[in-house]
């Protein structure tokens, strides 16, 4: 085998593909797949899959409620091109008098979570690539309930050291000793369409800190947003006619942005598509959108009154 040594195999499990012992050791490259699947590192981990485990429906307890345990069939129908596979992971078989065989066990019984070894290398082959309900597997179907996945250690922890290292990015952009200014960061504030006024620069700065993580690209977005002189201005316009001089107000009843006439009746503008949740964002997007706007706008800064004609 070009040199590779492989670790012994189980030597009790046995895989059966239509009946007939399937040996794995002499398939090293379903093995080297496997290995190289989990990152070369052992134990594994199989665990329940996330819409197994929900919040408790009882507001007094604080810990999910999961299933007991989930039974998961060591038996599995593969459809290929030419038809279908049975396969079974084997540790004991049991032969009747009439000479009817049970394959035993029938299940893997996953009570939360389970480490699996190298040498429970048959086991790990079955729930990867045959069984239909790993959530990550080769046989998953997606109108299938997962009852199980496998969780990549190697992955998540480089994930975490990856969103660590991108946490101690944003602390040194905001609170570092070469931290943004201060003003800076109010504009950035700002873009977001937060309410500032009044506001210090530490609860600015929480503010920032809740809205850069409330979602996945949120700081790839945040990253851009520092560099991008022209789309802070343009924000900073939005956030100075709905926020500071109110010259612009959102009727929540037709959801559509109105130009504010004191006294009289206010000028429609536009009106948020019903694909966009953030109101103040879609008025953003129709500013890029429409030049007369954009005009009417800059005008309005300038004389901090709405357009006299519209």
């Amino acid at each position: 085998m070009g040199g590779i040594q492989f670790p012994p195999l189980n030597k009790k499990a046995m895989l059966y593909k239509n009946d007939v012992i399937f040996e794995l050791s002499r398939f090293p490259k379903e093995i080297e797949a496997i290995e190289k699947f989990f990152h070369g590192k052992f134990p594994v981990k199989v665990k329940y899959p996330p819409d197994r485990i929900v919040p408790s429906r009882l507001k007094h307890n604080r810990l999910p409620d999961k299933p007991a345990s989930i039974a998961i069939p060591l038996r599995s129908t593969v459809n290929t091109n030419t038809g279908s596979e049975t396969w079974r992971y084997v540790e004991n078989i049991i032969t009747d008098d009439r000479g009817n065989k049970k394959y035993l066990p029938t299940h893997f019984i996953l009570e939360g979570s389970r480490f699996l070894e190298r040498t429970d290398i048959e086991l790990i082959f079955f729930l990867l690539r045959k069984s239909r309900f790993c959530l990550v597997g080769d046989n998953f179907k997606p109108n299938t309930r997962a009852k199980f996945t496998f969780e990549d250690l190697v992955t998540e922890a480089e994930k975490k050291m990856e969103k660590r290292k991108i946490q101690q990015k944003v602390d040194s952009l905001l609170l570092g000793e070469l931290a943004l200014t201060e003003e800076r960061q109010r504009d950035i504030a700002k873009g977001y369409f937060m309410d500032i006024e009044d506001k210090e620069l530490v609860q600015i700065q929480a503010m920032l800190f809740d809205k850069i993580f409330s979602t996945k690209d949120g700081p790839d977005k945040f990253f851009d947003r520092i560099n991008a002189e022209d789309e802070i201005k343009t924000r900073a316009s939005i956030y100075k006619i709905t926020k500071e001089r109110k010259l612009v107000t959102f009727n929540v009843n037709n959801k559509s942005w109105y130009w504010s006439v004191p006294g009289g009746k206010d000028v429609f503008i536009c009106k948020v598509p019903a694909s966009i949740s953030n109101n103040t964002e879609a008025l953003y997007d129709y500013y890029k959108g429409s030049e007369d706007f954009r005009d009417d706008v800059q005008a309005s800064l300038i004389s901090n009154k709405i357009p006299v004609e519209k």
